[in-house]
């Protein structure tokens, strides 16, 4: 497959020049033309363009990449002079889609892990910038927080940081907005959903929960950002018959 073909494939397919976003969406780094496999990752590091390398990969494919807008441009020296080597020395493209990999009905973060935790009829949810980049559903038959606590280990890998809501813990409608969104949980509580998951937590999050009746799950901003490149690197070997290898570098934070 040609790069420019594949990039503006993933370009329409994910309406990626329609967000306001802090990442510049789509290719990064400029490789090979010819496109024959793909390394997906959640983020950017030395040691995921090694692997790639190793591996013969034409393209990474990335929600982390290497350049975000409205940062003081950095010397290419340390680290960011070495990532950028290995990229360049080896010949690899290197794409990268943050915002248009949570936002995306089918392959995006929110939307696979929605559905993995078992909600049904999702509506966007998550406001950023005026669009919603997150989804809030509901489950069939409501459930406890230590089940819907289950259902997020079983998803995500690891155990969730849980601050109940207080009440008799029923949870029959959930928000999902994967990564850094605490914030979020504002409109999670004016929605009246009876749960909140996002990646990271801050320090208020505690009480406000309890104080709102909101349950709030902190299930790591990495692990809630598995989902969409790894769904999406499936949907481009199917479709395309490129192949695909997901790289995990699991991250605790």
């Amino acid at each position: 497959m040609h790069r420019d073909q594949l990039i503006a494939y993933l370009d329409d397919h994910l309406n990626a020049d329609t967000l306001r976003d802090a990442a510049v969406n789509g290719l990064q780094v400029e490789g090979r033309v010819d496109i024959h496999r793909v390394a997906t990752a959640v983020s950017s590091s030395a040691a995921l363009f090694r692997a790639a390398a190793a591996w013969g990969a034409d393209a990474v494919l990335v929600h982390h990449g290497l350049l975000w807008r409205g940062v003081d441009p950095v010397p290419l020296a340390g680290a960011t002079r070495e990532r950028l080597r290995l990229l360049l020395a080896a010949d690899i493209n290197l794409l990268a889609y943050h915002l248009p990999l949570d936002c995306h009905g089918e392959h995006g973060n929110n939307a696979v892990l929605a559905r993995q935790l078992g909600l049904e009829h999702l509506e966007p949810f998550g406001l950023y910038h005026g669009v919603a980049i997150g989804f809030a559903g509901v489950f069939p038959q409501p459930v406890g927080v230590e089940e819907l606590t289950r259902r997020v280990v079983a998803a995500t890998g690891q155990q969730p940081l849980v601050f109940p809501g207080g009440g008799e813990g029923i949870i029959a409608s959930v928000g999902v907005v994967s990564g850094g969104a605490p914030e979020t949980f504002d409109e999670a509580v004016s929605a009246g959903l009876d749960a909140f998951i996002t990646g990271e937590a801050r320090e208020w999050v505690m009480h406000r929960a309890a104080e709102e009746g909101v349950t709030f799950i902190a299930a790591g901003h990495y692990a809630t950002e598995r989902f969409g490149v790894r769904a999406l690197g499936e949907h481009l070997a199917s479709r395309f018959g490129l192949e695909v290898r997901f790289f995990d570098f699991p991250n605790p934070a």
